[in-house]
Parts: structure tokens; C-alpha cells; sequence
């Protein structure tokens, strides 16, 4: 089997001039390789050559074109040590494709398919040396993203994997080595950060633009998901999908949404059309309203009392209250806090569903005085269960808490019967903690809760099938699709606890199996809860 020691000792051929295969391409020439890029449409291959002229003199490197040969010979593959297939996911078209590659470049020759989602076993298959064959999954814009997921096939040999995870790493990449199944790691766990946004649009929960909002400012994530399936392709994103869904015999996780569909229906496809979740006749800039100053409406109303009764579920808001100028006080009991209440006070229940919330929130509702507004986390429950047990739900309004702390905004709900004025109290409230308030309409899990404990729920199925590490799942997402922290990660700083609440709510109040609670993440809550 061939080793990868310098650039130079790999000689790459690249099937297919597509984005991906030209991104490949890129990649392999800023690592001062030698490139054969092959493709039968010769319009394919001219884009393909200016793109890459473009930014290689961006980069100044425009003396590396000359170790770059464009062809639709099929021939000149055959001096490649190392071929990389970046053709379009169809499975007959992969396999028909490795056939003749195994044919025509015989051992040691290694073969790698970029393919993002499809059975790298099944494409091994069609090669009468499928041992060489081995997935080695790009991520896009190939010359920018890190992350190179190595795919080892039922048939791919260790010298084969290891090969591959050198060339990885000098075309400058970092390998991470999985096993194969439907959609590998990165396309399997980023999932639900699609489905559950098509989701909360199409049960109204949000706009596009309030769920990119939430999740860009509230999260930390660089885009939000429908600008994301912009910019992937609405018909790549569905395709990615639909072949998880089948692949894996309709698990319910995986199922499409209308939504999309439809956008591909109607060939609304994002960027490249011009017209998806957004319009693109002019750039759009998805400005966001600046981040209200810390303590102005508390100012503005002079000294309030805040009443934050029990429970770890809005951490950092005790905090952000006392920073903005409220007053608080100790009083007994684990994690309570209380100031005798004033006409201007505000009450918040952060204590979680299985943590006495409900009683928390009717001893609050007998000691504050009527007018007073009332704030109660909603993360595992909905807003409207807690509505209906209240004497007064006209000044009860919810919140996200488990998002509160790094976050720029703070998610709301009304009750049905929210006054106006209760409406503009909790606004001049929220704002006063330097977060920007957003309504959105009651709804199991909320938005960032529901997204990101589905993602954490996703990558623990992923590390209970053996399919890599924790920490390599998490370093994954955060290498493949820029999250700013791993799933797992994320989960273990929320709680995972509080993280199997907020699933076992969604479970119980949509009623589908897509919301089960992974075993592994379940036995790891149990663990947390006995420490």
C-alpha cells in the first residue's frame, strides 16, 4: 500500500468539476500538490479554471496553476496514486463510476468518494478491489472548512484508512476517522438543526427571521437554518434528508418536512435561484437590532424588587439582575432568592417542572401584589399548562431560560390573556438585562431548547452506536459545520438532566417517536443526578 509522507508523494486525480470537486482541487494545489481534474462537461471544467485561477491570485499562489491539468480524458486518471470522486449523489451513477476506476487504475491506487451521505460499503461494492475504496467526505467551501470525515467501509483495509487520514492531513484537513452509516457524523447529527427549525415554521411557533434570530444571537451559531439552507441548497439539504430517512428503514428523527419540500417543488432552491427562505435580488445583510443597554429600564423606573424563586433553570439571571440594578436578597433554601415585594416588583419561577415549578409559581402568584408582573421559565413545560392552573394568567408571561446567560436575547411568551401592559413590562425588563426580547407563540421546548437538546439527543445516539468518540462527534460539528460548541459539550453545560427533561416534554407533548430520549443520554442524566 502506498504511503503519504509529502505533498508531493500524493499525485491526485479528481473526478467531477463541481463545486466540491473544484473546491478539492484548490485544496490540493495550497498544499503545493500535483492535480489531474477530470470531467466530461468542458463547461464544468472552464468555470471550474477560473474560480480556481480567481482565488489562487487572491491568494498569491497563482504559480501553483501550472501543477494543475484539466481534462475529459479519462485516460490521464490512470497516472493518479490517489483519486477522490466528487460526483453527484446518485448511488448507480458512484458505483457504475468506481467500477471503471477500479479498472482502469489498478492497485495501489487508492479510491476515496466524497459522498456526504450515501452507504460507502455499497459503493465499495461495485470494485473488484474494494479494500482500496474508502470515503473521505469534504465539507463546503473545501479549501476553507477543516474537517475531513474518513469513511472505513465493511471492506476498506486499515492501510487504506491510514493513507487516507495522511493525504487528509497534508491537504492541510483534519481527519476524523468513522465508521459507515447514514450520513457519517456531521450530516447525521446536524439534522435536527434543520428539521425542528421547518418545524417551528410550519406550527407557526416563528418566522424564518425570528428562528434565525433566536439561534444566531441566542446560541452563537454563525447563521440560523434557514439561511444556512440557502446557502447549502434547499434541494441538496432535502436530498441529504430524504437519504436518511431511507437509508435508515424511515427512522422518524430523519423524516422530511413538508415545508422544504415544497420550497423544492416550487424550485425556490436559495441562493442559486435567487429566491428561498429569503429573496436575493439584493445581498441580504440579516441585520440585527442592537443589543439593549444593561440596567436602562431599571433605571428609568428607579429601585424594583426581583423575586426569583428556586431552581438552577435561567442561570446567570441573578446576576444580570443584580448588574442592571435590581434588588435582591437571600433567603432560605437552595438557590432562592427574594426581596420583600413592592408595587414595581418583578417575580421570575425558574425552578424546572420535576422541581416543584408549578407550586413555586402559585406561593409567588399569593404574595405579589395584582399588578405585578410575573416571569416563569418554559423550557419543559408549556406556558399554557402553567396558564391554566393561575388565578390571574393575564400578567404571566414565559421565558427561555437555559439560554439566558451567553445569550443576546431572550425568548418570550405571552399567556392567551397577556394585558398589554404585562406585555410592555416584561419587554422594559428584559431589555433593562441587556438582552433583546422576542415573542414567539407557546410551543413544546420552545426554539433554542428544543434545537439544541435534539442535536445533543442526536449525537448521543451517534457516540451509543459506536459510531466515534464523544469528544470526536463534538469536535466534528465544531470543525464540519462551525457550532460553536459540540452538541455533547453543550448538553453536559445545560445539564443533562434538564436536557432529558426538555426531550421527555417534547415526547410527551407532540407525541412523536422522533423525540425519544437516546439510552446513552438517558444512563449519562441518571449518572449526573447520582453525583
Amino acid at each position: 500500500m502506498i504511503q503519504f509522507t509529502t505533498p508531493l508523494s500524493i499525485r491526485l486525480g479528481v473526478v467531477g468539476a463541481g463545486t466540491m470537486g473544484s473546491g478539492i482541487a484548490l485544496t490540493a494545489l495550497l498544499a503545493d500538490m500535483y492535480v489531474t481534474l477530470y470531467d466530461v462537461n468542458l463547461q464544468m471544467l472552464e468555470r471550474a479554471w477560473s474560480y480556481i485561477d480567481r482565488y489562487l491570485a487572491r491568494k498569491s499562489r497563482s504559480s501553483n496553476l501550472s501543477r494543475l491539468k484539466l481534462t475529459s480524458e479519462w485516460e490521464d486518471l490512470g497516472k493518479a496514486n490517489f483519486i477522490i470522486e466528487a460526483v453527484p449523489e446518485d448511488l448507480a451513477l458512484k458505483q457504475d463510476l468506481f467500477s471503471r476506476l477500479d479498472a482502469s487504475c489498478p492497485p495501489p491506487t487508492i479510491l476515496a468518494t466524497n459522498t456526504s451521505t450515501l452507504a460507502v460499503t455499497a459503493i465499495a461494492a461495485s470494485a473488484q478491489h474494494p479494500e482500496r475504496v474508502v470515503g473521505m467526505h469534504f465539507f463546503n467551501p473545501a479549501p476553507v472548512m477543516p474537517l475531513v470525515e474518513v469513511v472505513r467501509a465493511a471492506q476498506t483495509d486499515t492501510a487504506t484508512l491510514q493513507a487516507a487520514s495522511a493525504a487528509a492531513k497534508l491537504l492541510g484537513k483534519t481527519p476524523i476517522e468513522v465508521r459507515d452509516i447514514p450520513g457519517f457524523i456531521v450530516n447525521r447529527v446536524a439534522r435536527p438543526f434543520y428539521g425542528e427549525a421547518l418545524r417551528l415554521a410550519g406550527e407557526g411557533i416563528a418566522s424564518y427571521e425570528i428562528i434565525d434570530r433566536i439561534v444566531r444571537l441566542g446560541g452563537g451559531f454563525k447563521m440560523g437554518p434557514f439561511q444556512l439552507m440557502d446557502l447549502i441548497g434547499i434541494d441538496v439539504n432535502l436530498a441529504a434528508t430524504q437519504s436518511m430517512y431511507e437509508q435508515t428503514y424511515g427512522e422518524p428523527r430523519y423524516r422530511p418536512y413538508y415545508l422544504q419540500v415544497q420550497m423544492v417543488q416550487q424550485k425556490a432552491l436559495g441562493r442559486k435561484t435567487g429566491r428561498g427562505f429569503y429573496l436575493y435580488d439584493a445581498e441580504p445583510t440579516f441585520d440585527d437590532p442592537p443589543r439593549p443597554p444593561v440596567g436602562l429600564g431599571a433605571k428609568a423606573a428607579g429601585e424594583q424588587a426581583v423575586y426569583i424563586a428556586g431552581g438552577d433553570w435561567a442561570p446567570g439571571i441573578a446576576q444580570a439582575c443584580q448588574q442592571a440594578g435590581y434588588l435582591l436578597a437571600a433567603a432560605p433554601g437552595r438557590g432562592y432568592l427574594a426581596l420583600a415585594p413592592t408595587p414595581d416588583s418583578v417575580g421570575l419561577v425558574i425552578a424546572g417542572i420535576s422541581e416543584g415549578l408549578k407550586e413555586k409559581l402559585a406561593s409567588l402568584e399569593r404574595q405579589l401584589p395584582a399588578e405585578a408582573l410575573i416571569l416563569c421559565q418554559c423550557a419543559d413545560v408549556t406556558l399554557m399548562e402553567l396558564a391554566a392552573d393561575m388565578k390571574a394568567p393575564e400578567r404571566l408571561v414565559g421565558f427561555d431560560g437555559l439560554f439566558f446567560a451567553d445569550g443576546q436575547v431572550a425568548t418570550l411568551v405571552a399567556s392567551p390573556t397577556l394585558t398589554d401592559r404585562a406585555r410592555q413590562a416584561a419587554e422594559n425588563f428584559i431589555a433593562s438585562l441587556g438582552r433583546l426580547p422576542i415573542w414567539v407563540n407557546d410551543a413544546p421546548g420552545l426554539v433554542l431548547p428544543r434545537i439544541v437538546c435534539m442535536l445533543a439527543n442526536e449525537a448521543a445516539f451517534a457516540a451509543g452506536e459506536g459510531i466515534a468518540e464523544p469528544d470526536e462527534i463534538d469536535r466534528a460539528m465544531q470543525l464540519g459545520v462551525n457550532y460553536p460548541k459540540g452538541p455533547l459539550a453543550w448538553a453536559r453545560e445545560l445539564g443533562l438532566v434538564r436536557v432529558v427533561a426538555v426531550l421527555d416534554h417534547l415526547h410527551a407533548e407532540l407525541g412523536e417517536e422522533r423525540y425519544r430520549v437516546a439510552p446513552l443520554l438517558r444512563r449519562w442524566a441518571r449518572l449526573e443526578r447520582m453525583k
